[in-house]
């Protein structure tokens, strides 16, 4: 059984566990109780019975479990590491690829919603139904209709002006 050393420094404690405020090392659904007394009950699955089970500590317990995750001070955290290393991804990756004969992979083509509607739907999105003039993306209007356009032409006509 392997105990973790009790920290030294609890500012340096309380520095780490603050960075799990955005992303904390159990999230809240997983809390299924707490009562604002010393027991919280969390929900877990059991990866032996591949059931959800529920855990009742006392908060002392809880903190102490967290607590074990802190890495001692200058300890390295590695998460990658051979020719995954960021030192040298970027000249091994290339060696491994060759090696296991797989190809580059080419940038997918970008398909943007004016290229996509001219070749399904053969319009231009940006062709105005009114003048017929190139049109420029400000923002989408969600529920007007081809009729309240054409009601309200020369107000929109006017507000190529404003930009």
């Amino acid at each position: 059984v392997h105990f973790a050393k009790p920290t030294k420094n609890a500012w340096r404690t309380a520095k780490y566990l603050g960075r799990y405020l955005k992303k904390p090392p159990v999230s809240g659904c997983r809390l299924a109780h707490y009562d604002g007394g010393s027991r919280i009950t969390l929900r877990f699955l059991n990866h032996r019975t591949h059931h959800h089970e529920n855990l009742e500590l006392p908060q002392r317990e809880l903190i102490l479990r967290l607590i074990k995750h802190i890495p001692e001070k200058h300890f390295r955290m590695v998460r990658y590491f051979g020719f995954l290393a960021n030192r040298v991804v970027g000249t091994l990756l290339l060696k491994v690829k060759k090696a296991l004969a797989q190809e580059e992979k080419k940038p997918v083509k970008v398909v943007t919603f004016s290229s996509l509607s001219q070749a399904l739907l053969n319009t231009d999105p940006f062709k105005c139904i009114l003048c017929g003039g190139k049109m420029v993306y400000q923002r989408v209007l969600y529920g007007l209709v081809t009729k309240d356009l054409v009601a309200n032409a020369e107000e929109i006509a006017r507000m190529r002006y404003v930009m």
